[in-house]
């Protein structure tokens, strides 16, 4: 229920799964809006394991430097905005990158197409009933009343949608009345296309111009205390207060649309999940825009529970294992909140809270706009999750397994983390040079690594001992021997090697012993495991008894 980006997501995730599904939406038209939206690194390892990565990359824009001004056009410097890891190959993606919202729903949108399903508009659910085994959705459209029996429901409807309402739920949080965002598009030949531009002064009133396609159309957002009230609602009004703000009238604005008026409604649903309706993105969840996390959150919400209805319905995994999306997802989001909340203060107040300053490590530009690496997502992880399997053995363990969601710099990995990427020699059919995330399955397959090591072993019985898993369609098996090494040629097995020992390193598993990784649909860490028991212990905290044993 609902097409915007969640609701997309889980719609592709189901059906690469080759599920079948319905997808509503109430709006009678697709949304035309330019709104900015920055796509972080770990939501684009998720979009090209979807394979629509190249898509939303060729209409998508870097995240250009801010332009801090002076008076009119004058420069006074240019900041980074948002900080970036350092490269490496295990992480491909290194920054975000800016994508209106609307033209990422329509590549998801055209995606979904492809696999046979459409965004059905001017289609509302008015009421759910449950029972043990199915929902009933009432729906209401220009056809009339009906209503139809469905095993599961996802709620995508955003945050003023009817899935928290129909289910009983609380929206816990706080909304900031006196902390608004004025928001608009515009068209401006008279400052360049290659800075997200600044005027201002935080807390106080401060106005952004950021450029988006097609040109000259830019994107503007202004807030502060002394913002004019009511709102300007066409060019006169938002260009005397520009001009106000940039103490210059050389730069004009034009043709206004899309105007409106952001209020902060910092929120949380209290259940991620009632029986056999599961909410994602802005139905479950609502944020201020300071850290850049919406969408990607929603988009990690809807793959999360995706790829265990999947599983569900394809009668591979017990009902159980949906409890699990809210048991992983909510601390992300919680933590989120805090992250965006902590953002949106620096933003709106004329002094950023003494924590924050006390926080502050010595690299981190003296700026309100300033987004840490915890916003890149690339730290977020489940390592306390019922469904993960930490099969090696550490001093100190139980520190290991501390709720951290966004992740700890510096930390070993371990199961429940986000999996790393690698370049790898592919031996078959023919040799040739891939990375692990081409190994990796979209949303759809378990990945079970076996990190052979240079131990001279037959590993056919081993192997054999798991076949089931792909056979059951739920794993795919693929042996990775260390640089210098052939891993043995075992029938349906992937065969590669680490000729550059990127995958051992990024890994951290010894080339002493065979290590086995299974990584999940989602491309988080599922277990690390020394044995073929522990894999199977692993697998038998998700599959349904017949696969598992």
């Amino acid at each position: 229920v609902g097409g915007g980006p969640a609701g997309l997501i889980a719609a592709l995730t189901l059906r690469r799964n080759d599920i079948p599904i319905r997808i509503i939406d109430r709006r009678d038209a697709f949304p035309e809006a330019i709104r900015g939206t920055s796509i972080q690194p770990r939501t684009l390892e998720i979009l090209e394991s979807l394979g629509v990565l190249d898509d939303v990359m060729s209409i998508s824009t870097p995240p250009y430097m801010m332009a801090v001004h002076g008076v009119g056009k004058e420069i006074l410097q240019e900041i980074k905005w948002a900080d970036e890891v350092d490269e490496s190959p295990g992480i491909p993606y290194v920054g975000p990158i800016n994508l209106h919202q609307s033209m990422f729903e329509n590549v998801l949108r055209k995606n979904l197409e492809k696999l046979g399903t459409k965004v059905e508009l001017g289609v509302e659910l008015v009421g759910l009933e449950q029972s043990k085994d199915k929902v009933i959705a009432h729906i209401k459209s220009e056809e009339g009343d009906t209503a139809q029996a469905f095993q599961y429901i996802i709620g995508a409807d955003g945050a003023r949608g009817s899935m928290r309402r129909l289910l009983g739920l609380s929206f816990l949080g706080e909304t900031k009345e006196s902390d608004k965002m004025f928001v608009a598009n515009v068209e401006c030949t008279d400052i360049d296309r290659t800075h997200w531009h600044r005027w201002g002064e935080f807390g106080v009133k401060i106005f952004f111009m950021k450029p988006v396609p097609p040109a000259p159309t830019f994107h503007i957002q202004a807030m502060g205390v002394e913002l004019p009230i009511p709102a300007p609602q066409d060019d006169e009004g938002i260009q005397a207060m520009f001009n106000d703000i940039s103490k210059s009238t050389d730069i004009q604005l034009r043709n206004t649309s899309w105007v409106s008026e952001w209020g902060a409604n910092i929120r949380m649903a209290n259940k991620f999940s009632v029986g056999r309706v599961f909410l994602v993105g802005d139905s479950a969840h609502c944020h201020s825009p300071a850290g850049g996390q919406g969408t990607n959150t929603g988009v990690m919400d809807a793959l999360n529970v995706s790829w265990k209805l999947a599983l569900v319905q394809k009668h591979l995994a017990s009902p159980s294992l949906l409890d699990t999306y809210e048991a992983e997802r909510m601390p992300v989001v919680a933590e989120m909140l805090h992250l965006t909340n902590e953002l949106h203060h620096l933003a709106f107040s004329r002094m950023p809270p003494s924590t924050l300053e006390a926080g502050r490590s010595e690299g981190r530009p003296g700026d309100p706009m300033w987004r840490p690496k915890q916003g890149l997502l690339l730290g977020v992880n489940y390592r306390w999750s019922p469904i993960v399997l930490e099969g090696r053995e550490f001093e100190g363990e139980e520190t290991l397994v501390e709720k951290s969601p966004y992740g700890v710099a510096g930390d070993m990995i371990r199961a429940g983390d986000r999996a790393p990427d690698a370049t790898i020699l592919k031996l078959k059919p023919v040799e040739e040079q891939t990375r692990l995330f081409k190994v990796i399955g979209g949303g759809n397959l378990h990945t079970i690594l076996v990190f052979a090591g240079r131990q001279p072993r037959d590993l056919g019985a081993e192997v054999q001992d798991m076949i089931r898993y792909r056979q059951a369609g739920v794993a795919s098996i693929n042996l990775l021997a260390p640089s210098a090494s052939t891993p043995q040629d075992i029938q349906d097995v992937g065969r590669y090697v680490d000729v550059g020992g990127v995958a051992y390193a990024g890994y951290e598993v010894s080339e002493d012993q065979t290590t086995y990784v299974v990584i999940r649909p989602d491309g988080m860490i599922g277990a690390y495991a020394t044995s073929v028991a522990q894999v199977h212990r692993f697998f038998s905290l998700i599959m349904s008894e017949g696969v598992s044993m």
